[in-house]
């Protein structure tokens, strides 16, 4: 019975010092990454850039966003959560509703965004990966 106690316990230091040597090489920066991997936006170091910044990329959205017609004559508000990937190159990638409104806004939202122009990418370890990114795009009528 004791044998049997020691010997889990040595498997569990193995175990624990193979585990702890792959957290070494992630942390070494010696770990490769697979090229498709989409990474979330807190885990990268540098986030995407729409060119311009923020206040540029909302700017384009007022001005590329057309308020469905229905919507506007019967004014209904709403938003729309966007969720997109910026891939290694900048282009805008995956675009998906996380969170509806209309059919209408949820489709003037994702057109919108898919016609963004190239974003500067996302960075980790210096080098460009592909970032998922969420934001919201606001329909409020005057």
């Amino acid at each position: 019975m004791l044998i049997g106690v020691m010997s889990y316990a040595q498997s569990s230091v193995g175990a624990l010092g193979k585990a702890s040597d792959a957290a070494q090489h992630v942390f070494d920066g010696r770990t490769q990454v697979p090229t498709d991997t989409i990474w979330d936006l807190a885990a990268v170091e540098v986030q995407p850039r729409y060119p311009g910044g923020d206040t540029a990329m909302y700017s384009y959205l007022a001005r590329t966003i057309i308020y469905p017609e229905e919507e506007a004559d019967k004014m209904i508000a709403g938003k729309v959560y966007v969720e997109f990937v910026v891939r290694k190159d900048g282009h805008v990638d995956q675009v998906k509703v996380r969170r509806s409104a209309t059919p209408a806004m949820d489709a003037e939202a994702v057109r919108a965004i898919q016609a963004m122009p190239i974003w500067e990418p996302g960075r980790l370890q210096d080098k460009p990966v592909a970032t998922r990114y969420v934001i919201p795009i606001n329909f409020v009528t005057n």
